[in-house]
């Protein structure tokens, strides 16, 4: 009987291990989904201006950007903007520019914690969007929102989904112990499951 019941807490072991690594339920948002989200949340304050300035006003965006970050920029601010009144390269005729410039968009990962014993893996997400906005050679203005949760480790490359080199960031390293121990603690239990049902099977 002691032997039934240790092999029923080596396969609760696994199964439970197993379970933690495979539900995929209730998937984070991506990074890409995230920036945009927080992206478009720092727009309030341009369209504060534009309301102000008047929205039938023609506006002239000039973003100063070499990088992948301004194709990103320019299509969420067509995407938050689409009805109003916007040029991009006719500077003649408009009513106000609005200039963007020192954009940056940054993705950190805390260290991997667990919640409890062989269960999964987590890291908290820090995502940050940061620029200056001026208009028409008025003071610039320091514009920035920031976006947390806690994800998965397995959902790294999930959430990693994307062409943009900043919605990618490095996951600090597993220290060594745990690189070892968790993985052999695990072989184990199988093979003891494993000798014990087929002990059992010999008698």
């Amino acid at each position: 009987m002691k032997t039934f019941w240790l092999i029923i807490f080596a396969l609760f072991l696994i199964s439970v291990y197993g379970n933690a690594q495979n539900d995929i339920s209730d998937l984070p948002k991506t990074n890409l989904n995230a920036f945009q989200d927080i992206t478009s949340v720092s727009f309030n304050e341009i369209a504060d201006v534009i309301t102000i300035i008047g929205k039938d006003k023609i506006y002239k965006i000039s973003v100063e950007d070499s990088t992948e970050l301004k194709e990103f920029f320019l299509n969420e601010l067509k995407r938050k903007f689409y009805n109003h009144r916007f040029v991009y390269v006719v500077s003649d005729s408009v009513d106000a520019v609005l200039k963007f410039t020192g954009l940056k968009f940054k993705t950190e990962y805390s260290d991997l914690k667990e919640k409890r014993l062989f269960g999964d893996e987590f890291f908290k997400r820090h995502l940050s969007v940061l620029y200056n906005f001026s208009v028409s050679g008025g003071t610039e203005k320091s514009i920035s929102a920031l976006y947390k949760d806690e994800i998965r480790a397995d959902l790294l490359d999930y959430v990693q989904g994307g062409n943009y080199a900043f919605l990618k960031s490095v996951l600090p390293d597993k220290p060594f112990i745990k690189k070892i121990l968790v993985p052999a603690v695990i072989v184990a239990v199988s093979a003891v499951a494993a000798i014990l049902f087929f002990s059992i099977r010999s008698k």
